[in-house]
């Protein structure tokens, strides 16, 4: 399938655009985490045994929504209670945040079967069980006015595959590099860091005059690596090789040795000359609050969740922060950088309650004047035109251009193999992301790491198309300045 082109008026809505991605971090410790899951799963259960009960018993229709987002959480736990105080239908909606375990709160949910009925889009539990039918297709309940008032917003490849809907996004994200312009102003630094080299260095100016006063150059939530790394190292790969997470689309195989530039920086980036002390056991919020609070130069995260988190969550003056692209290595640009479409939902194709799920989705998450104040209230940019014509965004989104969708920067982007068929690719040892760790956070050999991993990722996928458990992954001519969506 290749990427549908973008009218006029949907081009438009992707240079107002940057929203939402996962915001939540991990657990403090491998036992606090195996707790925190038991417990999500016995809630799950409980909640999934009581909305069984009154529907049973005549009572309101329970509908469960589980959320990975902790930045709007506020409007939308309004939202949900003016909705339960106010619909016809005997609906009670029940909201729940899962931000610190959320796929793998799905994937017990999943096992056990008290998935719940509504769950916030995350692009890794969705390709995770999206070949096992477990995500509804929207289609088979949208009308034509509800097809076409989202028509701008669906894409053959991204969330529309084989003739079925899973999921609208109704804004878009993708990364940046945060800095506090204070911070610069006081070392001496005009502008933000153009280059890979430059930001290791201005890193280290920060470190070496403001550290005595607990101030550091560069900091990221490397507690979880995929979590880090999705957010930053690895998104401006993709511009600087045109290789998404590794994968070269023309030729239909995984490459991973061109990042060893890339990754020297990093493990100086990540060392006590640049960085805050304790990245290796950060999570996101708690770096959030020390940028809030002055301690922190810069670190790389969602265009679309910043700017609602300094302004609810973490106040902080707008006047103190910004954001630019995530640098490259010579500032080098081979392709674009992913995008991300955000607020989606997708339904449980197994729910006993379908129906009366995808209406509270319809009225609630997808009625406009929702979407409006979720866009004015700087929790997302819309990528709707209807929308965007009646809004007045935050002046964040207004006034920090690099919020916004470029699309000179950001596109689309197909998915690689171990994306694109999730749970039948088996890569063995460590997967991309801890393999980096073993390098910025050990002594691993960068070159021999990397090509041992490239190796590793084309078994894995070879080994998947011989079994049957995927398919070759392979666009002819493929330009990554151009790029289209299988």
């Amino acid at each position: 399938m290749k990427l549908r082109k973008w009218s006029s008026v949907a081009m438009a809505a992707a240079m107002a655009v940057s929203t939402l991605a996962g915001c939540g971090g991990s657990s403090n410790t491998d036992t606090t985490a195996a707790q925190t899951q038991a417990t999500q799963a016995t809630e799950a259960a409980q909640a999934g045994s009581t909305a069984a009960e009154n529907t049973a018993s005549g009572e309101k229709t329970v509908i469960r929504v589980w959320s990975k987002d902790r930045h709007d959480a506020t409007y939308v736990q309004q939202k949900v209670d003016e909705y339960n105080a106010s619909n016809t239908d005997n609906i009670q909606v029940e909201y729940q945040l899962y931000t610190d375990n959320y796929v793998q709160a799905i994937d017990m949910a999943v096992q056990s079967g008290e998935l719940p009925d509504i769950l916030v889009y995350q692009e890794q539990m969705f390709d995770k069980y999206v070949g096992a039918g477990q995500w509804a297709d929207l289609y088979e309940f949208m009308d034509d006015g509800m097809k076409d008032y989202f028509k701008d917003v669906i894409f053959p490849g991204y969330n529309e595959f084989d003739g079925k809907l899973y999921f609208v996004p109704t804004c878009g994200t993708t990364c940046r590099l945060f800095y506090n312009k204070e911070i610069f102003d006081r070392v001496g630094i005009e502008s933000a860091p153009q280059t890979l080299e430059e930001m290791v260095e201005d890193a280290k100016l920060i470190t070496s005059q403001l550290s005595g006063e607990g101030i550091y150059g560069f900091a990221e939530n490397m507690k979880s690596a995929s979590s880090g790394l999705s957010r930053s190292m690895i998104i401006g790969l993709q511009r600087e090789t045109g290789k998404p997470f590794g994968y070269d689309f023309a030729k239909g195989e995984y490459d991973f040795t061109d990042w060893a530039d890339t990754l020297k920086l990093w493990k100086e980036l990540l060392s006590e000359e640049c960085a805050f002390p304790g990245c290796e056991s950060l999570d996101i919020d708690p770096l959030r609050t020390q940028f809030a609070a002055g301690k922190i130069g810069m670190y790389c995260s969602y265009s679309h969740a910043e700017p609602g988190v300094y302004i609810n969550q973490f106040p902080m003056d707008t006047e103190k922060w910004d954001c630019v692209p995530i640098p490259t290595v010579g500032n080098k640009t081979a392709g674009k950088q992913y995008y991300s479409g955000t607020t989606g939902y997708v339904l449980n194709a197994k729910s006993a309650n379908l129906e009366s799920a995808f209406k509270v989705y319809k009225d609630l998450f997808t009625d406009e004047d929702y979407l409006v104040g979720y866009y004015e209230g700087g929790f997302g940019v819309s990528i709707l035109p209807s929308v965007i014509e009646k809004s007045n965004p935050s002046a964040d989104f207004q006034n920090k251009e690099w919020l916004l969708i470029h699309p000179e920067f950001d596109a689309l982007l197909p998915k690689p193999p171990h994306s694109a068929f999730a749970s039948g690719m088996i890569v063995e040892g460590e997967d991309l992301y801890k393999t980096c760790e073993s390098i910025y956070y050990g002594d691993a050999d960068i070159e021999s790491t990397l090509q041992d991993l490239t190796d590793r990722y084309n078994k894995a996928y070879q080994e998947a198309i011989k079994n049957g458990t995927g398919f070759e992954v392979k666009i002819d001519g493929y330009d990554p300045m151009n790029p289209t969506l299988q």
